[in-house]
């Protein structure tokens, strides 16, 4: 019959295994070397066999004990570890936070608040999920995400927020077309148009805006083609099936053949926030959410300071 050891009696089996002297023992642990003794002896008769052989001379381990000794020492030293391990993720100090982002949060300053993030907390790792602003607003209700770098205009209550990035909207027109010689253009003259644009399914956020931005003006877009992702759209443009909307983050990494235009009448930005719920938040998140608040709150002192300098 496998009898359970007893934990307690553990940590003076393992002082008496490496001493092997149960007056040394006893003094490391702290204790009356008659009271060690006896604990050694309860542990014996549990289990049901020696653990040591004693003599005047000498104490020793049986061949059992040494068996003991080394799986015991070898499963505390696991047991440090993983205690550490624990309180470094207790204290939001290590593990893994799990972080949605859109496609339009890519292209902001997602991924410098990451490095910075990493930088003070080189033990923790970021999950990264490719998500819709919507999905990404399920997967909190389900749970299953910490953070999320979504539209805006998605977010809804108990989800918190914090401003992380805002993007004029600009339209984009193959190098080919009529238009392309200008600089900018109206929402009503880029309605005559067919437009390429994302999908419902998937760019549910992006579609709310731009509706709501026409409908505001009395008119609405023609849309010739849908796509669920930026580079798909983006050969749409270039291919002429039609011109797109997008925010001018994307300008720098435009490929030949598409040009962008400013809409001159778009009051509407596409902002994008760092999202998360409080009665869903893990110790590692909160610090990841402390790391994004400092580096934002210097990424907007660093005009003031430009501002300042060029006055002297």
């Amino acid at each position: 019959m496998i009898r359970p050891l007893l934990p307690a009696r553990i940590p003076y089996f393992l002082a008496v295994g490496e001493t092997l002297s149960f007056r040394k023992a006893a003094e490391q642990l702290g204790i009356a070397q008659p009271a060690l003794s006896r604990s050694i002896r309860d542990l014996e008769r549990h289990l049901g066999f020696a653990l040591f052989e004693r003599s005047t001379r000498r104490v020793a381990l049986t061949p059992a004990g040494e068996v003991l000794y080394r799986e015991s020492a070898n499963a505390m030293q696991r047991l440090a570890r993983a205690t550490m391990h624990a309180e470094r993720v207790a204290q939001g100090l290590s593990g893994t936070v799990s972080v949605g982002y859109s496609t339009f949060a890519a292209t902001g300053p997602m991924s410098d608040i990451i490095i910075e993030f990493r930088k003070h907390h080189p033990q923790a790792q970021v999950g990264l999920r490719l998500l819709a602003s919507s999905e990404q607003a399920a997967a909190f209700d389900e749970g299953t995400l910490d953070l999320g770098f979504m539209m805006s205009n998605v977010v809804v209550p108990p989800q918190q927020t914090l401003p992380i990035s805002r993007e004029r909207l600009v339209a984009l027109v193959p190098a080919s077309h009529a238009w392309a010689a200008n600089r900018a253009i109206s929402l009503r003259t880029l309605s005559t148009s067919p437009l390429v644009i994302g999908s419902t399914r998937r760019w549910r956020g992006f579609r709310a805006l731009i509706d709501e931005l026409v409908t505001d003006r009395g008119f609405s877009l023609t849309i010739a083609e849908e796509a669920d992702d930026v580079p798909v759209l983006l050969q749409l443009v270039r291919s002429g099936f039609g011109c797109t909307i997008l925010d001018a983050s994307f300008i720098p990494t435009l490929p030949p053949g598409i040009v962008s235009l400013e809409i001159a009448d778009a009051t509407a930005t596409l902002d994008i926030s760092l999202v998360w719920r409080e009665d869903h938040l893990s110790p590692l998140a909160a610090r990841f959410i402390d790391v994004a608040k400092r580096f934002m709150a210097s990424r907007q002192e660093q005009p003031r300071r430009r501002t300042r300098q060029s006055r002297k």
